[in-house]
């Protein structure tokens, strides 16, 4: 964006301090977690990658603009939502001086598979996350820093909450459910421990039917709730000595 234009989206709009919303929108594709970007079709960092976002109207509150931003640039609506953080570090957008703040979506991959670019964006795109950041890309703005939160909050939440869960579809296998979890990890964990302890505490309900495959049929179960449950801390899953044990890169058991 060049100076004479930054100048005169000046004239029209003011230096700010502006606010916008974004959204990190994360589900699991092909047993990876990835991020929805947008590519922007318009100044600044026209043609670059970007989280959906956009500015807030003097009409609507926060997530209202988040959720309008993200269907009309992606085709994606009605999605449960919640606040992350605000980022105001000045320079951040080289229009003016704008703060965002960034809202923090799950979502399974058959509700958001229908992505498409709309709006200001040219396109839409899921990107594999690889240690906590997109891969192969580099973001508008500081949108790497929003993602590097977001999946830092979504790691974190994993400790001690069900947030996996909301990005499963509705019938799911224990190796599906275990596989999730280590997507978000990215580190392998216990299979006997993290089934007996995902039963025990009645997170899941069989559904009483099998997915057959190449080796013996495997149970498929449903989540016992969608919402959001609170739970004692994972050890294994914060790295903390003791509780449940996690085998080694190398050593994984063949999910049944």
């Amino acid at each position: 964006m060049t100076t004479e234009a930054i100048a005169e989206w000046q004239r029209k709009w003011g230096k700010g301090p502006h606010l916008t919303a974004d959204v990190v929108l994360f589900t699991l594709r092909e047993g990876r977690l990835a991020v929805l970007l947008i590519e922007r079709g318009i100044p600044p960092f026209m043609g670059a990658f970007a989280l959906p976002g956009g500015f807030v109207q003097a009409e609507e509150d926060l997530e209202e603009a988040a959720q309008r931003e993200l269907a009309e640039e992606t085709g994606i609506e009605a999605v449960a939502i919640e606040q992350l953080a605000t980022f105001g570090k000045p320079g951040r957008d080289p229009r003016g001086r704008t703060v965002t703040v960034a809202h923090l979506a799950l979502c399974p991959w058959d509700r958001v598979a229908h992505a498409r670019g709309g709006d200001d964006a040219a396109a839409a795109r899921f990107v594999d996350i690889e240690d906590g950041k997109p891969v192969g890309v580099k973001l508008a703005f500081d949108h790497d820093e929003i993602v590097r939160v977001a999946v830092e909050r979504l790691r974190g939440r994993v400790t001690y909450t069900t947030a996996p869960f909301a990005l499963m579809p509705a019938e799911f296998t224990l190796a599906d459910l275990q596989a999730t979890y280590e997507a978000i990890l990215e580190r392998p964990l216990h299979r006997r421990a993290f089934r007996e302890r995902v039963e025990r505490e009645g997170w899941v309900v069989p559904t009483g039917k099998m997915r057959g495959g190449a080796h013996r049929p495997a149970r498929l179960f449903r989540a016992a709730t969608r919402e959001l449950l609170w739970m004692r801390p994972w050890p294994e899953a914060s790295k903390v000595t003791g509780g449940m044990k996690t085998r080694a890169p190398g050593r994984r058991k063949r999910a049944s």
